[in-house]
């Protein structure tokens, strides 16, 4: 899959303009945002977030481990589970820090423009 296949960045904004194809996406970060709120319910997302930014870099490189160890393999099922894995606590990372993925991609897009 392409950058362009994923999202298509606004040349005037900073919102994506293909939001509607991956709409999990933002339910997803949406609800990582309301996990970190003391009233949330109780989720894993909530207990990831208790265990602070230490515990969640921590699981992230272990995951990024798992994926780098999968990426080397022939299995293409667990190379995208194992995937799937670091961008979950990728993103909960980038939430613990107060930011989203669309901050990301803002410096990505800056450093590829030309």
């Amino acid at each position: 899959m392409q950058t362009n296949d994923f999202m298509e960045l606004n040349e005037n904004t900073s919102e994506v303009k293909k939001e509607k194809k991956f709409p999990f996406l933002k339910k997803l970060e949406m609800m990582m945002e309301e996990s970190k709120l003391e009233d949330a319910k109780k989720s894993k997302m909530k207990r990831v977030h208790k265990k602070g930014n230490s515990q969640i870099a921590k699981k992230m490189g272990e995951e990024a481990v798992e994926m780098v160890i999968a990426s080397e393999q022939d299995n293409d099922e667990n190379f995208l589970e194992e995937s799937a894995d670091v961008f979950f606590y990728y993103l909960m990372a980038l939430h613990a820090r107060g930011f989203e993925l669309k901050d990301v991609l803002e410096i990505l897009k800056k450093r590829h423009k030309k």
